[in-house]
């Protein structure tokens, strides 16, 4: 990509995320898909953002955008359902080394995984 077309894909990127931002989270959770997305959670997300999503994984100190505390609640009631669905898709903030867990990427999960992701995530925030 050429310096001429970067303001291009910002822009593209600002706007998907603007689009994504309100959008509300389709999933609600039963006792048995919270089970699953705590061990989706405990294989995928919890050697950064700890085992209780506190942000104080083994790997946590190694990173060079700390892990996001998904208890904190006054952290949490500043993203919004979509905010966070963005980031798990795309990967964490940036110079995070979060990888993206949407379609195409290593993880390729579907949208209602993310979407069910985002929803346990709102767990650990409840969770105190």
């Amino acid at each position: 990509v050429g310096i001429e077309h970067i303001d291009d894909l910002l822009a593209d990127i600002d706007r998907a995320l603007a689009a994504v931002a309100d959008a509300k989270n389709p999933v609600v959770l039963d006792a048995a898909s919270q089970a699953y997305y705590a061990k989706q959670f405990k294989a995928n997300c919890a050697r950064c953002h700890g085992a209780t999503g506190d942000g104080g994984g083994d790997d946590a100190a190694m990173q060079p955008v700390p892990p996001a505390n998904f208890r904190d609640r006054a952290l949490m009631a500043t993203r919004s359902d979509g905010q966070l669905y963005w980031q798990i898709l795309k990967g964490g903030a940036p110079r995070s080394e979060m990888p993206a867990f949407g379609p195409g990427s290593d993880k390729s999960w579907s949208e209602e995984k993310i979407w069910g992701m985002v929803a346990f995530l709102r767990t650990l925030t409840d969770a105190k």
